[in-house]
């Protein structure tokens, strides 16, 4: 094949000739492998030209001045090349989002830069090739190769390589002081990481793990598998063997405590400190200025592996700036156009009054899916043993989900857009409409005779009484991140007293809600969203205790139990046990298969004949902001936490209109 080496005489982003590009809109007949993307080499070939690279004018200067390489230097060998939605994009501007604080309600805008091996297409099905190139299973799913890209640099110029991924898996999963077991799910799966060569790394496991990539491309893209080997060595023991005594003298506990100032599973958790400054990145956009309790900002990443199809480096727009804004800020915000893109959080009760105020914003609405609605889960591991005698009774749970009101929920905070539902697992086709309207009917007469099977009779102010003689009372601490208003709580505190439960309301921040959660001394829970069935097939943990991925939001005891093989904990319940070994199997079925089907039916009914999670309402919409000055932003088909909110939806393309 003979190519002509062809480099535009353009500003970077200029319009003129933009036409004569493939985009998603219009791709001139380019067929990819995966949607939307390719790799250079395949879209060279397509267009029998080498395709020249464009500096993002906020370099230029650096590279005059030999502080920065030039574009083509900084590429990996092979970048990904990326389709615009509509049109090739134009350098600039600054992407404004709003969160509530740091650790709460940040996903969305982290979502906007972050990114792992491979993500979901924006089909909320298809996986595609991202930080790696590519990936080759072996013929039985217990194993599999990924290709990382020649030249692939951190933002910092060093190159990324396969000993960043072994560092990461062996120094730092395996690492015992780090992690005294290994984190779900590499360690269930006995998972072993070999360097094959500088760019090609094998994941092996004990047994099928067909459900890897889901893992990756939903709920595990904020996981990265890779850390900066070359700066995190420093800190830690095996490299540094000062490295405790320096931590020490810090005032810190000991290495690992330093060692977790610069990394951290949840990687958005590095750069809330000045700290995180420091530490290199692979995604779009890097920390610039120290993260204030007002806001944080980041710039474009010189090292970024992508280009548009015109040769342009990703991302188009320079800046991001998150700011941290209580709620009830937020719609004014919104409405006065400070806010290019926001969903995450916003509730529905907003919708009215941002869609009478759209043009003033100059944005748009989208409704997209997001699962269902607030959840509550009762401690059935408390810490007081007549509480935790009630809570697990399924009798108890289910007298609860009766005594709701749901439609009046759903008319009152969700503009009657909804439908009542218990809290499964979404688009999910083995799961029936009669398993979803399991005890959502609103009927509080049965509610109160399972409550009088059950032995808790009424006292003479109508609030039912345990069996040590107090009342049974409950403390509601609730965090706005998951109960969407305060309404929501009261409205179903009102439903329970009504049949002689009373609820203590009080309102915590997301953070005090983990702590509590860790410490087990929390009486409800409600931090908790139904999975999308990529995320239960990847990570059943999230519809089964501890029901989350990143720490447990109930059944600490019981995973101190399973951890310590017994010997710490409380041992759990028989239907616990057998959802885990459910679980165990989920993960290695093939999605469409009987046995698919037939492990996903029985972890369905386990759960619902015990109701840990007891739901309000399904197919929630998510109210979803975006700001008509953005080009390239596509319709939002699902938004979720569980596909990394706008990570499918290429944030690193969006651009601002001139």
């Amino acid at each position: 094949m003979l190519f002509i080496f062809i480099s535009l005489i353009l500003l970077p982003g200029s319009k003129a000739l933009a036409g004569q590009w493939p985009v998603v809109n219009n791709p001139k007949g380019l067929a990819t492998l995966y949607p939307q993307q390719l790799e250079l080499d395949q879209y060279e070939t397509y267009q029998k030209t080498r395709l020249g690279f464009h500096e993002n004018p906020l370099f230029a200067k650096k590279v005059k001045q030999g502080l920065l390489p030039p574009v083509e230097d900084r590429l990996p060998a092979v970048p990904l090349v990326v389709l615009p939605y509509g049109e090739i994009g134009q350098y600039g501007g600054t992407l404004r989002g709003i969160s509530l604080s740091f650790e709460s309600g940040t996903s969305e805008i982290l979502s906007w830069r972050h990114t792992n091996f491979v993500r979901f297409n924006d089909d909320a099905r298809t996986i595609v090739p991202n930080v790696a190139k590519a990936w080759k299973w072996d013929e039985d799913y217990s194993g599999i190769t990924f290709f990382l890209r020649k030249g692939h640099r951190w933002s910092d110029g060093t190159p990324f390589t396969v000993d960043d991924v072994v560092f990461w898996f062996n120094d730092i999963l395996m690492n015992k002081e780090i992690h005294p077991e290994v984190p779900t799910p590499w360690g269930d799966l006995d998972t072993k990481v070999e360097k094959i060569d500088a760019t090609t790394v094998k994941f092996t496991f004990n047994k099928p793990y067909t459900t890897l990539l889901y893992y990756l491309g939903g709920v595990g893209s904020y996981y990265d598998p890779y850390a900066p080997m070359h700066f995190l060595k420093a800190f830690h023991i095996k490299y540094n063997p000062k490295a405790n005594e320096t931590a020490v003298k810090k005032g810190f506990r000991d290495w690992t405590q330093h060692f977790r100032q610069y990394w951290s599973k949840w990687t958005d958790s590095v750069v809330m400190r000045p700290s995180g400054l420091k530490v290199p990145t692979l995604e779009s956009h890097i920390l610039i200025d120290d993260p204030t309790p007002a806001s944080r900002k980041f710039m474009a990443n010189p090292y970024y592996f992508k280009v548009d199809t015109a040769g342009n480096q990703l991302p188009y727009i320079d800046y991001h700036h998150e700011r941290f804004l209580k709620r009830t800020f937020w719609a004014g915000e919104i409405k006065n156009g400070n806010v290019d893109q926001k969903s995450q959080n916003l509730p529905l009760d907003l919708y009215p009054e941002l869609k009478k105020n759209q043009e003033k914003g100059n944005f748009t609405i989208q409704l997209p899916q997001t699962g269902a609605g607030p959840a509550i889960i009762f401690n059935k591991t408390h810490r007081d043993p007549v509480l935790r005698e009630i809570f697990l009774d399924a009798r108890f749970n289910r007298a609860m989900s009766l005594a709701i009101n749901r439609e009046e929920l759903n008319q009152k905070l969700f503009l009657g857009l909804c439908k009542p539902q218990q809290a499964l697992p979404q688009n999910t086709l083995f799961i029936s409409w009669s398993e979803k309207n399991f005890m959502t009917g609103y009927a509080p007469d049965r509610a109160n005779a399972l409550l009088d099977e059950m032995g808790l009779k009424r006292g003479a102010d109508g609030i039912r009484i345990r069996k040590d003689g107090s009342p049974l009372s409950v403390l509601w601490e609730y965090t706005l991140q998951y109960v969407w208003s305060h309404d929501f709580p009261k409205l179903v505190a009102r439903n329970w007293k009504d049949i002689g439960i009373q609820v203590v309301l009080k309102e915590v921040t997301t953070k005090e809600t983990r702590e509590k959660q860790e410490t087990n001394t929390l009486d409800i829970t409600s931090e908790w969203m139904s999975p999308f069935e990529p995320t239960l097939f990847a990570t059943p943990t999230t519809f089964m205790p501890p029901y989350a991925t990143i720490h447990p939001i109930m059944g600490k005891p019981w995973i101190d139990w399973q951890n310590s093989k017994g010997k710490l904990g409380i041992k759990p319940p028989d239907w616990v046990l057998e959802l885990w070994e459910l679980g165990l199997d989920f993960v290695s079925t093939i999605p469409g298969t009987d046995w698919y089907d037939a492990v996903g039916r029985e972890i369905v009914r386990i759960s619902l004949e015990n109701l840990t999670i007891i739901g309000t309402l399904g197919e929630v919409p998510l109210v979803t902001i975006v700001s008509n000055k953005l080009g390239n932003t596509p319709a939002w088909k699902i938004n979720s936490f569980y596909y990394g909110y706008a990570y499918p939806y290429r944030a690193d393309q969006w651009y601002f209109k001139r």
